[in-house]
């Protein structure tokens, strides 16, 4: 049973329920599609129930709508990506998007939107930053996680968006660097197995991505012809339903890092003695093999993918011990191809389809510290023309 009393003129209605053992406020409203809606509040006092009918009330003027109570995080960056802004015309803007949506949905996709607090954005932020992402990647996830809002406020779902107040931590900015000759020397003649022989082997004299490199499939390796196929490459993304990562073959960046390369001597000879040792471990395993199916290159004893960040650390390990120090990253083996072209004198645009970016312009501004002080040719070409003409 309810005793029903009403409340202060224009303050909605609170009753006291009795089964429920406490007080209930109720306001109602109508909304753009002519639904009728009366949400409830509750308080263990009138007073307490009336605040509370007043906050919802005064939500209920400031956005035409009250935010409903069962919406989540998750929803929200589910439609964004179900309706996306006409704007995301690139394939490549939508896939980008669409793993750092994964990253808002692991974090904070089952926080319910109208608890949603600059606090909890913040702390997901800085996990983001803890776990080694670019100061950029952690900028477009809240960008993504403030859009979402966004249309949620304009929706009348939420009045206040929490991601636009939200701080932004600084992730990681290092300046990445090539190795000279001695150094790769240096690392080559350690005693390496087959596994890093053939991955750092290939990092230097094929220039891949470091994810094209564990994305990379037996089936793309075609030692008749003498080239590597890049089709795929190995990412490690949340899983939306219980937040732990996985390592999953993705689709490349852009059609233009689909590219065909040929194999030095010093690749093919490397990569086939990787085959035999996998062979090896194949015999021995069994069906336990490559439980998954996926047929890479770079595996571990198991034929199972390698954690990025595994393979990072091991290789510091390994830089370390030739004498070279215990700085260098994976990326910077392909920053090493990139130079060791550019010293030799290949032309840029042959570095960018090498490398696979759609364009030089690309190569110049991620490599930079690469190529900046080759660029030689005009300097040579203006000395010839002019001469002494400018000598006093």
């Amino acid at each position: 049973m309810t005793a029903r009393s009403r409340g202060r003129r224009g303050g909605g209605t609170i009753f006291y329920d009795r089964d429920r053992g406490c007080y209930v406020g109720q306001a109602s409203y109508v909304d753009d599609a002519g639904r009728r809606h009366r949400p409830k509040v509750f308080g263990e006092t009138a007073e307490q129930c009336q605040d509370r009918l007043d906050a919802l009330r005064g939500e209920l003027r400031t956005t035409g709508a009250v935010a409903p109570k069962d919406l989540t995080v998750r929803h929200i960056m589910e439609d964004l990506l179900a309706h996306p802004p006409a704007k995301w015309e690139s394939p490549l803007t939508v896939r980008g998007n669409r793993d750092r949506t994964a990253h808002v949905i692991a974090g904070l996709g089952k926080v319910r939107l109208a608890r949603l607090t600059v606090a909890q954005v913040e702390r997901f932020l800085d996990g983001l930053a803890a776990e080694g992402m670019s100061t950029d990647t952690i900028k477009r996830c809240r960008a993504l996680l403030r859009l979402a809002i966004r249309r949620a406020e304009r929706d009348g779902k939420i009045s206040r968006n929490v991601a636009a107040l939200a701080d932004l931590p600084s992730g990681t900015r290092r300046v990445s660097h090539a190795m000279t000759l001695a150094q790769v020397n240096a690392l080559l003649a350690l005693k390496l197995n087959p596994f890093w022989r053939a991955y750092i082997v290939t990092s230097l004299t094929c220039g891949l991505r470091p994810g094209e490199r564990l994305g990379l499939r037996w089936e793309d390796v075609d030692f008749g012809a003498g080239v590597i196929r890049v089709r795929k490459c190995l990412k490690a993304l949340p899983d939306p339903s219980t937040g732990k990562r996985r390592l999953v073959l993705a689709d490349l960046k852009t059609e233009q890092s689909r590219r065909t390369i040929q194999m030095p001597r010093l690749a093919i000879v490397a990569l086939r003695e990787l085959r035999t040792d996998q062979a090896r471990w194949k015999l021995r395993l069994g069906a336990a093999y490559d439980a998954r199916g996926m047929g890479l290159v770079f595996t571990d004893r198991a034929g199972a993918p390698r954690w990025p960040q595994d393979v990072c650390r091991y290789l510091k390990v390994l830089c370390k011990r030739a004498g070279i120090g215990g700085q260098w990253t994976p990326r910077e083996l392909r920053h090493t191809f990139v130079s060791v072209l550019s010293d030799s004198g290949v032309d840029i645009e042959k570095i960018a389809d090498a490398v696979g970016h759609v364009n030089s312009t690309i190569t110049k501004v991620i490599y930079r510290h690469q190529i900046a002080d080759k660029v030689t040719v005009a300097a040579t070409a203006m000395d010839a023309i002019f001469g002494g003409a400018g000598s006093s």
